[in-house]
């Protein structure tokens, strides 16, 4: 031990601090540094970390309390730290008890030397290397430095105890190399290590800091993806392991190139516990090899299908967004009170070349999912903030328009930026502006949405919350948010004819929206009994079928003359 070793001593006595101290300063070929606490409590973290070499702890702490909690609970989570205990006097019983919970040593007060000293703390600190070193061997596989079958074991059973609790899921993936025997046999067992380890390195590379890879032997190794709640994600990190594991290896003077197939089994739809999902991954993969290349499985046919279908959407819509395939359509908003159409709402459509016609709803999952909602909603708001100056020169109204914004959108940075320069850009005030939030999605992300709010309340952009009544929103966060109007979940008004107790929440909805000075507006109105009901109760505006379908600009523009000429 030619470093500093540094000591932490936790004891209530000054004086035990300063003899041992005085020892330690007399082992001239170490140098030690000895850190003295007098509360136990406050130690805990510097105990669990790795900022000391070793822990002398007394056993005995205050009025009948012992040292025997920590020790088991340092023992539990794995600590790395040797920790020696000190008492009084000699107590066999205390000795057992102390080396049973963990305790690498055990020194009796006012019987300490030297030698006796420097002898406990070598010894402590090199046992504890010790361990740490054939723990690692058992649990690390030699030739590439990753976890071994017996580890990953534990990971997968952790993350199994933690899926069931949480009611979550991960995904399991089984990788066998393609090709590899032939590197094997052909260029010899070196080079057949050394593409191993190179491999181990990339799938690496491809997994997120809370996955797990292991090799289980031979050139089969395991990934485990936690927290995955998406099928498209699991198969985007599948086809980015085959493709790093199918680049080109350059091994000794030769390029070569092997590839792999993967099986994956989902927990908890392909098993509950650990040999289950196992032997499902395995049999994906043994399926995924049936195909000519590199390619993966889900264990589950209905996964694999779904999954497929989604990367096909996926695709598809980044075509969408090259070839001009997305547009949007307006729907008028009416003033109760004037009859006047004061608002739009645009609602974003997909003409898709084999399926027609797409509502938004159909595809916009796929693109928060893979954050093309990001470059979709930029275009939706320039797109509508171009329409909306048209309408308003054509139609020589004040209108204003309004859009559905996702929350995925608030986590990119440059939103505030973006939409300040595209206001600016095509001289659009932002009191024009208007963005819609669905109260549920509002109330999930509730730190996200309001950090962002504030600043675009700024550029007089205005928020309203739709289907108001579904989520959990607060009154107090509807009064202290910039929220100008709620929109009531179309839900409530299906019944409203032949149902009071839905007419009851919705007349009470009303009531407490203006209490909080909000507007109120019905959205999917397609009844004139509907019309006639929500108007006597008070509700401000309204839109859906009753008055106009989502038109595209040139014809809500014709919509908007023929209403206000007739009106």
């Amino acid at each position: 031990m030619d470093r500093i070793v540094k000591i932490l001593f936790i004891d209530g006595e000054e004086g035990e601090y300063l003899l041992l101290a005085d020892l330690l300063s007399k082992i001239h070929h170490t140098d030690y540094q000895l850190v003295w606490h007098d509360r136990l409590d406050g130690a805990l973290p510097a105990i669990f970390g790795d900022d000391y070499d070793l822990v002398l702890l007394d056993y005995y702490w205050g009025s009948g309390h012992t040292a025997q909690d920590l020790l088991t609970a340092a023992k539990t989570q794995a600590c790395t730290t040797p920790i020696v205990v000190m008492t009084s006097e000699m107590e066999t019983e205390v000795d057992r008890e102390a080396i049973r919970a963990g305790a690498a040593d055990y020194l009796i007060k006012g019987h300490i030397d030297t030698q006796l000293l420097e002898r406990t703390l070598r010894y402590a600190i090199e046992r504890k290397r010790t361990e740490q070193h054939l723990s690692r061997l058992a649990h690390y596989d030699t030739l590439t430095d990753i976890p071994n079958r017996i580890l990953f074991r534990d990971r997968l059973e952790h993350a199994i105890r933690l899926a069931d609790r949480d009611q979550g899921q991960f995904a399991l993936m089984f990788i066998d190399l393609n090709g590899f025997k032939q590197v094997n046999d052909s260029f010899g067992h070196d080079t057949g290590d050394t593409m191993i380890r190179v491999c181990a390195d990339r799938l690496k590379e491809c997994m997120r800091r809370s996955d797990s890879v292991a090799r289980m032997g031979g050139d089969e190794f395991t990934l485990l993806l936690e927290n995955t709640d998406n099928g498209a994600n699991i198969a985007h990190i599948a086809e980015k392991i085959i493709e790093r594991i199918g680049a080109p290896y350059h091994i000794g003077g030769y390029e070569m190139r092997i590839g792999c197939s993967i099986g994956i089994a989902v927990y908890p739809d392909a098993g509950r516990d650990a040999e289950s999902l196992l032997k499902n991954a395995d049999m994906a993969m043994y399926q995924a090899k049936q195909q000519d290349d590199s390619s993966y499985r889900f264990f589950t046919e209905a996964m694999n299908k779904a999954v497929r279908l989604q990367l096909r959407m996926e695709s598809d819509l980044r075509a969408a967004l090259r070839l001009n395939q997305l547009s949007l359509e307006y729907q008028p908003r009416i003033d109760l009170n004037t009859g006047d159409i004061v608002a739009m709402e645009a609602l974003l459509r997909w003409q898709h070349p084999e399926r027609g016609l797409l509502d938004a709803k159909e595809f916009i999952s796929v693109a928060e999912d893979t954050g093309l909602i990001n470059d979709i909603g930029y275009w939706i708001v320039e797109c509508a903030c171009q329409d909306l100056r048209l309408l308003q020169r054509e139609c020589h109204l004040e209108l204003r328009m309004a859009v559905n914004l996702s929350v995925r959108q608030f986590r990119d940075e440059q939103l505030v930026h973006r939409l300040a320069g595209t206001l600016n850009e095509l001289d659009v005030p932002g009191r024009n502006l208007e963005f819609e939030l669905t109260e549920a999605s509002l109330m999930d992300n509730l730190d996200l949405v309001s950090l962002c709010m504030r600043p675009l309340s700024h550029l007089g952009l205005e928020f309203s919350l739709d289907q108001f009544g579904s989520g959990s929103c607060s009154f107090l966060h509807l009064q202290r948010l910039p929220i100008r109007a709620v929109k009531i979940d179309s839900r409530f008004l299906a019944a409203l004819n032949h149902s009071v107790d839905d007419q009851r929440l919705v007349t009470a909805m009303i009531n407490l929206a203006h209490n909080l000075g909000k507007v109120v507006i019905a959205e999917s109105v397609e009844t004139q009994e509907q019309r006639d009901w929500l108007q006597a109760a008070g509700c401000d505006q309204m839109q859906g079928y009753l008055f106009c379908a989502p038109q595209p600009v040139d014809k809500v523009c014709r919509t908007i003359k023929q209403w206000h000429s007739i009106a």
